[in-house]
């Protein structure tokens, strides 16, 4: 029965509507206003629910877009807390690998100046030895040249100051000193 009548009142409407050269301009005003007025009402009339389940599952949807939103930015921010504190970790894991990169080198540096030190004295000591060696060698060949050029020196005295006689002697005293 609503139906029907809400029916011949939109019936009515339109058809007044449509006689606008024969009514004056506030009758045209007054029945586009109730045209409005049915038009909402049979909205209403069928489609309320439809409308009132989609505004409020669109309600809902928005709720749960600013609680998504919401748990995002809490995440949000334990991630940029994670990522702080890991920083802060990389930062003193860098300034320890500094440290201990700097005491290697350190060691390392002693380290190798030390054996450069010992290399150093083994060098010396090598180059001493030889030196002596040398030396040894040096007075070696000296004696002999020395003990060489005594023996021409006595030689060429003996033979120009030894007579047959006089050499006699000098012999049978050299074998008597090598007998005793």
């Amino acid at each position: 029965m609503k139906k029907a009548l809400l029916f011949i009142l939109l019936l009515a409407g339109l058809s007044f509507a449509g006689e606008q050269k024969e009514v004056n301009e506030g009758m045209i005003l007054f029945w586009k206003a109730v045209n409005t007025v049915i038009l909402l009402g049979i909205v209403y009339y069928f489609g309320g629910k439809h409308i009132k389940k989609f505004l409020n599952g669109r309600r809902e949807n928005v709720a749960n877009m600013v609680l998504e939103a919401q748990k995002m930015k809490e995440d949000s921010q334990k991630a940029l807390e994670d990522a702080k504190r890991k920083l802060e970790e990389a930062k003193y894991k860098l300034e320890e690998s500094i440290k201990i990169s700097k005491e290697t080198a350190e060691r390392e540096r002693e380290h190798a100046i030390m054996q450069a030190n010992e290399i150093a004295e083994r060098i010396k000591m090598q180059a001493k030895e030889t030196i002596n060696i040398e030396i040894r060698k040096a007075e070696a060949k000296l004696k002999k040249y020395a003990a060489e050029k005594a023996l021409e020196v006595s030689k060429s005295l003996i033979e120009s100051s030894i007579n047959p006689q006089s050499s006699n002697e000098l012999i049978k005293k050299t074998i008597k000193g090598l007998e005793a």
